[in-house]
């Protein structure tokens, strides 16, 4: 679905059943997909961050999600990519 009409942000559970966030975001990246994915997990130390950036995830939130600290990173996204797109073109 991530595919077909790209959204502006995945957020992605990092313990799922069958395939956890960490190999379905290495698949997105492997098909193409350049959205931001941002970690959810429950799991904050340092080795579980890094695991989530080598899977290609952009960012991480830990559980329970504090509101205020989704919209600072959408702000911080939001920022990047205009950047992106500013130097690279639409």
């Amino acid at each position: 679905m991530a595919l077909a009409a790209p959204p502006d942000v995945v957020f992605m559970d990092v313990q799922m059943p069958d395939v956890d966030g960490l190999e379905a975001t290495r698949r997105l990246r492997r098909a193409g997909c350049s959205v931001p994915i941002v970690a959810l997990t429950a799991n904050a130390t340092d080795e579980d961050r890094r695991l989530t950036v080598e899977a290609g995830m952009t960012g991480f939130l830990t559980k329970p999600i504090d509101t205020a600290a989704i919209d600072a990173l959408l702000v911080d996204l939001r920022s990047v990519r205009a950047f992106e797109t500013e130097r690279n073109g639409p």
